[in-house]
């Protein structure tokens, strides 16, 4: 329709022997093809402007795990074991992060503070936390891996039971092979440095929009 909207219109300019509008239809014309061309402008329009990071999880056990091991002294690496579980840092349901109720979690904040040296590897790690309704995730996440693609992302809300995020159409090519590049690890999705989700996969991307449910 906006294609032959805009040769009738064309053919009235350049030709009006052959073709004459009426000056209410012409009006009528110029109305539809200048609102179609609106309405494709708005599909695509940016209106998001904050950062949205991607980072590969790390292994967050690894930290707790040699912090043990370098322990020569029997007594002191069994008060160490007993004070990580004090802390609900053992509690792992995967390879990659660490699931504390939320009862002890002031506890392991305090323990990570108190051993982030030790916790911390590489200089370019850091715990971030999720928190969910009965118990918080803690992830590891390597900064020198981060990629921040807020460029990609036309726009973003936020409820209280979902997240919604619009891609510019050239973003999957983009998410999917960074996804591909660390297949075996969730891929931490952060929105101005709050970690929004984990996901493994952008395959799924439904006309470039990302629903995430809390």
């Amino acid at each position: 329709m906006l294609v032959n909207t805009y040769y009738l219109i064309r053919e009235a300019y350049f030709c009006p022997k052959i073709v004459v509008l009426k000056p209410l239809s012409f009006i009528l014309a110029i109305t539809v093809l200048f609102g179609c061309s609106s309405n494709n402008s708005n599909t695509l329009e940016k209106t998001f402007s904050g950062d949205l990071t991607l980072s590969p999880a790390e292994n967050a056990l690894l930290g707790f795990d040699r912090m043990v091991e370098i322990e020569n002294d029997t007594a002191k690496k069994a008060q160490l074991i007993n004070q990580i579980k004090a802390a609900g840092l053992s509690n792992s349901k995967n390879s990659l992060a660490i699931f504390v109720d939320n009862n002890q979690l002031e506890s392991a904040k305090t323990f990570l503070d108190s051993y982030s040296d030790e916790l911390i590897l590489e200089r370019n790690h850091e715990f971030l936390w999720k928190a969910e309704k009965d118990y918080s995730v803690l992830y590891l996440k390597d900064n020198k891996k981060s990629i921040e693609i807020g460029e990609l992302v036309l726009s973003a809300s936020q409820t209280d039971s979902s997240t919604t995020i619009q891609f510019a159409p050239h973003a999957k090519k983009v998410l999917s092979g960074y996804a591909m590049k660390y297949l075996n690890r969730p891929i931490l999705v952060e929105i101005n440095g709050q970690i929004i989700t984990t996901v493994k996969s952008f395959g799924k991307l439904e006309n470039g929009v990302l629903k995430i449910k809390h």
